[in-house]
């Protein structure tokens, strides 16, 4: 069986089952993705293999117990996670210049940025507000601040213009601000 044609349910089981060639047909059908998730974070790509191999390890020791809806976002979950980490640990806050950077003036207050990101209640605002707008406009949002992909290839994935990308998140940034605004977050 190709492991293109295996389904995300089977590979959940081989891992249910110990079975290591779920490794296999995990790194055939997602590898691509994450490499690329990984490398658009860390910008090097003997880091972003590391981090993907590292998600294996942790994917691995995860399931069991857990049992993931989506594989794919699980996995990218894992990878992004474990991306952001080394990213941390290879530069200092001051020269770090991700698209968080972006968003910055949203969420600074009381609490520090990380913080109040990993807060549950801002999370549960950011998927409502994500959930209300439309389709175009939440794709570029969680390519940019999720998947941490370069407003230019955003607009070749898109087919848009670079400029079209960059107003869109300036838009849905000035959106959100006042949705958190509105919904009583302190901003």
């Amino acid at each position: 069986m190709s492991s293109l044609s295996i389904s995300d349910e089977q590979i959940i089981e081989m891992l249910f089952s110990r079975d290591e060639q779920a490794l296999t047909h995990t790194d055939n059908k997602y590898g691509r993705l994450c490499r690329r998730v990984a490398n658009n974070i860390t910008g090097d790509e003997d880091e972003a293999e590391a981090c993907v191999n590292n998600s294996y390890f942790q994917l691995w020791n995860a399931i069991p117990p857990a049992r993931p809806k989506s594989l794919k976002a699980y996995l990218c979950g894992i990878v992004r996670n474990i991306a952001v980490k080394v990213l941390r640990e290879r530069i200092s806050y001051n020269e770090k210049h991700t698209s968080l950077s972006e968003l910055a003036d949203l969420f600074v207050g009381e609490k520090g940025i990380e913080e109040q990101l990993d807060g549950n209640i801002l999370g549960t605002y950011v998927n409502e507000f994500l959930a209300s707008i439309d389709k175009t406009n939440r794709r570029v949002f969680i390519l940019r601040y999720y998947y941490n992909t370069p407003v230019h290839n955003i607009a070749i994935a898109l087919k848009i213009k670079d400029s079209t990308v960059g107003t869109k998140l300036y838009r849905t940034r000035e959106e959100l601000k006042r949705f958190l605004i509105d919904k009583g977050y302190k901003l």
